[in-house]
């Protein structure tokens, strides 16, 4: 229904709003590479809300963010 899908999309938002506090907060104390994985799915997550807006400016901040978080997420992997 209308209201699920709306409940859905808000809880999205907080999600990745929270998500990204928590990011900002593990960076700040240099608790790596945990904040990148963080920062990731909070971007992650505000990308899905700017294609839910069709807000341009959003995807393309978030598209180019989660490009450099990928960077940071195969160097940790690849143990560089």
């Amino acid at each position: 229904s209308m209201v699920s899908q709306t409940r859905l999309w808000i809880f999205i938002e907080w999600a990745a709003t929270i998500t990204l506090i928590v990011a900002v907060g593990l960076t700040s104390w240099n608790v790596y590479p945990a904040n990148i994985y963080m920062s990731a799915l909070g971007n992650f997550l505000w990308l899905l809300m700017a294609l839910h807006w069709k807000k341009w400016s959003l995807i393309t901040i978030q598209v180019f963010i989660l490009l450099i978080y990928a960077a940071g997420v195969v160097k940790v992997i690849m143990g560089v």
